[in-house]
């Protein structure tokens, strides 16, 4: 019996859609791609139950909060964000 790769199924999803330079570097970073509906270009990154964050002012200004203490509570993974970025 041969062991199921679980990395398999996510290369191929990963080749079938198209990444941004963030998003590649999400994944480079071992984010996972999550597919929603609500979220924007229908999918997040997820690595550690904390999410990618692609460009933190604008997420600031959407979310109308000034503190990186509060987007980290919210669930984003500011420290990932200013190693990357």
């Amino acid at each position: 019996m041969v062991a199921y790769n679980y990395q398999e199924p996510t290369k191929q999803f990963a080749q079938e859609l198209r990444f941004n330079g963030s998003e590649n570097l999400a994944l480079k970073n071992g984010f996972k791609v999550v597919l929603d509906a609500n979220a924007y270009n229908g999918r997040y990154f997820i690595k550690d139950n904390k999410k990618w964050i692609h460009n933190i002012t604008a997420l600031r200004r959407q979310l109308c909060i000034y503190d990186d203490s509060v987007v980290e509570e919210m669930g984003y993974d500011v420290a990932t964000y200013y190693k990357t970025h």
